[in-house]
């Protein structure tokens, strides 16, 4: 449907993956995505995206290794976007190595 999609992944036989996105309502949104390698290593994550307006919008993901990735972004005007994120290792919150982020989209 259009309210749910589901997909599956395969790269080089080595690597498998599925995900599912759902739009729960107009403003909000979600999808999860699992992953598995042949060596081993399998990956999980969950994301959102809230709509707080027609120009504006948050996102939240976090994934099983404890990063957590926020985003806001906020259309100025026609053509012209901007986006503050940042990355979180919720390992180590209390040490350096955390990522932010902006960007400023402009098209004509």
């Amino acid at each position: 449907t259009k309210e749910m999609v589901a997909h599956v992944t395969a790269n080089d036989k080595k690597v498998f993956g599925a995900g599912i996105y759902h739009k729960i309502s107009a403003d909000l949104e979600t999808g999860v995505n699992i992953s598995a390698a042949m060596d081993g290593k399998t990956g999980f994550g969950v994301g959102c995206k809230y709509t707080l307006g027609p120009d504006a919008s948050i996102r939240a993901k976090v994934d099983n290794s404890s990063l957590v990735g926020l985003s806001y972004q906020q259309k100025l005007r026609d053509g012209i976007t901007l986006t503050l994120s940042t990355q979180l290792d919720g390992t180590k919150l209390n040490q350096p190595g955390h990522k932010l982020g902006v960007a400023l989209e402009m098209s004509a």
